[in-house]
């Protein structure tokens, strides 16, 4: 089973802001009584992955904030058990509910590597240009 469960699922271009290559990126939101002790009394086994377990409800598991969202690219979900190898973004939940999102949109962008000088592309009789910031 596992500890994650989708919030949402968007595509963003690959490279830049003007390519015609997408890629898909989902958020994985971990509940907040995943390693909480009144659910893992031997201990928290995902605490060398995931950020501090959060206050939950003993009885309910239910908490103000998920414990963790994790931010992962379609072809770099690959896991190690329940730990995302290559995450885009791992964040708490409180982090995430505050983060407005052209705010999470961009550190998407930084860490899925886009190449931040290209400022437009040019098709002209079929052949696309793209133009940086540099030329």
């Amino acid at each position: 089973m596992s500890i994650y469960c989708t919030l949402w699922e968007i595509k963003v271009p690959r490279r830049h802001q003007f390519d015609d290559e997408w890629v898909t990126v989902f958020a994985q939101a971990v509940p907040p009584h995943i390693g909480h002790p009144s659910q893992y009394p031997e201990g928290d086994p995902y605490a060398d992955f995931l950020p501090p377990v959060v206050e939950c409800g003993p009885a309910t598991g239910e908490g103000p904030y998920d414990r963790a969202v994790v931010i992962v690219q379609e072809g770099r979900e690959k896991k190690d058990v329940q730990r995302y190898i290559d995450p885009l973004l791992v964040m708490t939940g409180e982090e995430y509910s505050r983060i407005p999102f052209p705010e999470l949109l961009d550190r998407i962008h930084k860490a899925i590597g886009w190449d931040e000088d290209v400022i437009a592309t040019v098709v002209l009789n079929g052949k696309k240009t793209i133009i940086r910031k540099s030329q």
